[in-house]
């Protein structure tokens, strides 16, 4: 990147103290261990990786919903961890994050004119008939009707409800996103249609996202540049193109192939593609983390841990077999690899189905 990136991750960490039980604390779990990370404004940075691999621990200690350990976090230039209170609230109006279970994430008790209204009160930047009309306006804007802030959340659908709290997160219009695998509790159908609306509500604003999942198709249709994540590590990092047609990492490549193709004929003859379980982030493998599950590792794997380092221009990987993982062939088509394109034709007006307890979002 040449201009100055929106935010700055440099050698970020943060690590949990196991339960237990009755015995108190015990060894301690590196959910994030050195993570450095650049986002551009209006660029969508993808992290994909297992469940278990530190995602939603990563942006949520970018945000300060969990204080990092160690590292630094710069956003637009502010050294963001020496925030507190009012400046640390100013601050994130440009920063909002929409979670991943859009239930648990909405406050049963309130109407969604409050659940959506209250950044704009905590503010100051609306009240009254201002704040009921931005109110509509924000509803309207994520394809839902006005009078919906008339009801409670159990009235609507999964995807209705996340299409709330898309809403609630851009109420104040942030320069970052922080989506944490926003679509992986919604049916399949329902998940094109908000991806589409995320698409659609970048472009319209040019907000930066950090798009989190598990699902590399989600990530390649959506994202500029993708960084994978391994046991709390980035292990690979490049624009989408390059990672889906020149994967540099073997994990990577692992993630490529368990992306099911279209034709279910090419399902049924292909092989378990990651072979084990991720690795307990208690006692990490020596060397490479994922040496234990790859089939290029070898007595070097083993014994040293691969720095992340240029393989080319703007692609970083850390295998020390980079080159030959590169090199080996790889078929695209016969691995699933995702289609790499956007919507460009116009999204639709219509608007999903809003009737009360209805578990449809058309």
């Amino acid at each position: 990147m040449t201009a100055q990136p929106l935010l700055e991750v440099r050698g970020l960490r943060k690590a949990f103290a196991a339960s237990t039980g009755l015995f108190g604390r015990g060894p301690l779990v590196r959910a994030v261990d050195g993570v450095d990370l650049d986002l551009a404004a209006g660029e969508v940075l993808g992290l994909v990786g297992e469940s278990g691999s530190g995602k939603t621990t990563l942006g949520r200690a970018i945000l300060r919903l969990v204080e990092p350990d160690d590292g630094a976090i710069r956003f637009d230039g502010v050294d963001v961890r020496a925030l507190r209170g009012r400046e640390l609230r100013r601050l994130r109006r440009r920063m909002q994050i929409v979670f991943q279970d859009p239930t648990s994430a909405l406050n049963p008790r309130l109407r969604v004119r409050a659940l959506v209204g209250e950044p704009l009160l905590v503010h100051g930047l609306a009240r009254g008939r201002a704040l009921r009309d931005r109110v509509a306006e924000l509803l309207e804007e994520v394809g839902l009707e006005p009078s919906a802030m008339d009801r409670y959340p159990r009235e609507f659908s999964g995807g209705q409800r996340q299409r709330i709290g898309i809403a609630r997160a851009l109420a104040l219009r942030p320069d970052f996103v922080v989506l944490d695998e926003p679509v992986s509790s919604l049916d399949v159908s329902i998940q094109a249609q908000i991806v589409n609306l995320l698409v659609e509500l970048q472009r319209r604003h040019r907000v930066a996202y950090l798009f989190i999942a598990h699902d590399l198709a989600l990530v390649a249709h959506l994202a500029d540049r993708v960084a994978v994540m391994y046991l709390g590590r980035v292990v690979e990092q490049a624009a989408t193109r390059t990672i889906l047609d020149r994967p540099a990492h073997p994990y990577t490549r692992a993630l490529i192939a368990a992306t099911p193709p279209p034709d279910p004929r090419r399902a049924r003859a292909r092989r378990m593609p990651i072979p084990g379980e991720i690795p307990s982030p208690i006692d990490r493998p020596a060397g490479c983390a994922f040496h234990p599950r790859c089939p290029w590792a070898d007595a070097r794997c083993r014994e040293q841990d691969p720095p992340l380092v240029a393989v080319a221009e703007g692609h970083l990987a850390a295998c020390h077999r980079a080159d030959e993982v590169q090199s080996e062939s790889f078929d695209a088509t016969d691995s699933g690899r995702p289609p790499l394109h956007r919507p460009t034709a116009k999204p639709s007006t219509a608007r999903p189905d809003t009737t009360p307890g209805k578990e449809t979002d058309r």
